[in-house]
């Protein structure tokens, strides 16, 4: 007899699937992990063992294969994405694939559309989407907290992503390389300008400017130096459909940090790093400003954001793990609430503006998707 619990099986389970997804999976009673899959014998049956997981496999065909599996969780590198979710797709499979969902909006249209023809639930991993703080703010600037929202202002500095000033490790290397689709802007940029578009709406039109500023990184294991073309500095300056304006600073720094400004006609929020984590991660230290008050005071995000206590999994799975929830509630009551495919996309497709802004020193303007 089948298991009232969703079978999850996971294509790449030796990395951020075995760090974040399998614990948040792990502390759900709605899901039971079915098999793990990574590309060495040894290190799928290892995490099979440690985690008490019946299958595992080097072969992501037999993972999708097998009959108890019905959500496909693929958490490989993004030029992998693309034909694993294929894979699923095809058969028939519910899919949760992480961010960044493609390698660019044209593959993320391909996938976008095959799982529509084929009618199979999925979940783009904007983990931002599901984080209690975030979720707060938005609801704040729906109930008209700050009135109309007219500017955003975002600093956000990472001192380990991609690179240490100019070392990196080996695993991290390929996020140098343009070509594999993971960088600070689809990753640090992607997951922040989704957390915004998210709490306040569209961009109605973007300018950018990208550099990659460490152009030689020294592998840290071997000590070879490897040119690096993917950008590293993002400098927005945008506009959202509601008229809001904003600017945003993405860059490698010495000390971590992340600021976001929004103000209103009421007054002003401040949403600023709680843990010194990624945006998407991190608890936020919450502050306002309303009305003739020039000080600041505390906001606190109320319990009922928590959809799972905070101390039974760690922060970086924390949020994967409220995605997680978010998705087993929609699966049961035939709702659609979690990001999907279709959020995936929209955000490649500011990316893809993004990127177009950058290479021809033009205003890009975006209309509905």
């Amino acid at each position: 007899m089948k298991s009232a619990k969703i079978g999850v099986g996971i294509i790449g389970a030796s990395g951020w699937g075995k760090v974040a997804h399998i614990p948040a999976l792990q502390a759900l009673s709605e899901y039971e992990i079915i098999a793990v899959c990574t590309t060495q014998q040894q290190s799928a049956e290892e995490i099979a063992q440690h985690f008490r997981i019946n299958h595992f496999y080097t072969d992501p065909y037999e993972l999708v294969a097998n009959p108890d599996v019905e959500l496909v969780v693929i958490t490989v590198k993004v030029p992998e994405h693309y034909e694993l979710i294929q894979i699923a797709i095809n058969t028939g499979k519910h899919i949760y694939c992480e961010w960044p969902l493609a390698l660019n909006q044209a593959e993320a249209t391909d996938i976008l559309q095959l799982a529509t023809t084929k009618r199979i639930r999925h979940v783009s991993g904007l983990q931002a989407r599901a984080n209690p703080a975030i979720n707060y703010v938005k609801d704040l600037l729906k109930e008209d907290y700050l009135g109309e929202v007219v500017s955003v202002n975002v600093s956000y500095s990472m001192p380990s992503f991609p690179t240490t000033g100019d070392t990196i490790d080996q695993a991290h290397a390929y996020l140098l390389d343009i070509k594999n689709g993971a960088n600070q802007l689809t990753i640090t940029a992607g997951h922040l300008l989704d957390g915004i578009t998210y709490m306040m709406g569209p961009f109605a039109k973007v300018s950018a400017t990208l550099e990659t500023q460490h152009k030689e990184v020294s592998i840290i294991e071997t000590g070879e130096v490897i040119q690096a073309n993917a950008p590293d500095y993002v400098a927005l300056h945008g506009k959202l459909t509601s008229g809001a304006l904003l600017s945003g600073q993405f860059r490698n720094s010495i000390i971590a940090g992340l600021t976001i400004d929004i103000i209103g006609t009421k007054g002003e929020i401040s949403m600023k790093s709680n843990d010194r984590l990624m945006f998407q991660w991190d608890s936020f230290i919450l502050q306002a400003a309303i009305g003739a008050n020039k000080d600041y005071h505390t906001l606190i995000v109320p319990s009922h954001y928590y959809h799972l206590d905070p101390q039974s999994v760690s922060m970086i799975a924390y949020n994967i793990a409220q995605l997680y929830i978010q998705f087993a509630n929609d699966l049961h009551n035939d709702t659609y609430t979690t990001p999907d495919f279709q959020t995936g996309y929209e955000t490649h497709y500011l990316l893809d503006h993004i990127i177009k802004s950058a290479e021809t020193g033009t205003v890009q303007y975006l209309t509905a998707k």
